[in-house]
């Protein structure tokens, strides 16, 4: 026996909901709440910590530019001619880094070719404008002249002896001297003894705070 068909089109099994239905599921699905908005919304730091970040946040280290300076010395040069010549110069002074800041004790010492009149000879006190004082040590190179009473040099730093020049300071000098000559040395080497501040400080009140000289006898 064959079942019986129904005829036209066949029921939706599942109806179709109504317009209130489709109301009430909208409300009930809700957009995930963004992470840039939790991120936003997240409660400020404490002071102390904020304060932390800022001051340890960034990698890149300070004072990293030119560390600008000048030099205060004495010292003494000589060279024998006269044409062609060779001469020479050693000095000890100190020079103060305007941007740590740092004062430190030198000495300088140079040779190299010369051309003089005759014998030139001198001691001068000398003051020097640095341009950076971080590579005012090692090796270095000065073209320079020296006239009775006062010379002058640029003053130029190098990676090492013979290589490529730097301007990195002018110096100017004044003090007897004998003689005149145009020289330039290539073999500069600058040594140091690094004194801060600080340090300066603490030797000042340390030696302000001793006890005076005691008198001996009555």
């Amino acid at each position: 026996m064959e079942p019986t068909r129904i005829s036209g089109s066949p029921a939706p099994l599942v109806p179709e909901p109504t317009s209130a239905e489709l109301e009430a599921g909208a409300s009930l699905v809700q957009e995930p709440e963004r992470l840039d908005s939790r991120a936003t919304d997240a409660p400020p730091l404490p002071r102390s910590v904020q304060r932390l970040v800022d001051n340890h946040g960034s990698s890149a280290p300070r004072n990293s530019g030119p560390h600008r300076g000048v030099a205060l010395a004495v010292g003494g040069s000589a060279a024998a001619g006269p044409g062609m010549a060779v001469g020479g110069e050693a000095s000890v002074g100190v020079v103060v880094d305007f941007t740590e800041p740092k004062i430190s004790v030198f000495t300088s010492g140079a040779w190299g070719t010369a051309i003089a009149s005759g014998v030139s000879a001198g001691v001068s006190g000398q003051a020097s404008l640095v341009r950076d004082v971080s590579k005012f040590w090692g090796s270095g190179a000065e073209h320079g002249a020296n006239t009775p009473g006062w010379g002058a040099s640029l003053n130029h730093t190098t990676p090492a002896p013979g290589g490529p020049r730097e301007l990195n300071g002018i110096t100017g000098s004044v003090g007897p001297s004998i003689g005149v000559d145009v020289h330039y040395f290539e073999g500069n080497t600058t040594e140091r003894w690094s004194l801060s501040l600080d340090q300066l400080k603490d030797a000042v009140r340390r030696f302000a705070g001793l006890a005076g000289i005691r008198r001996f006898g009555p």
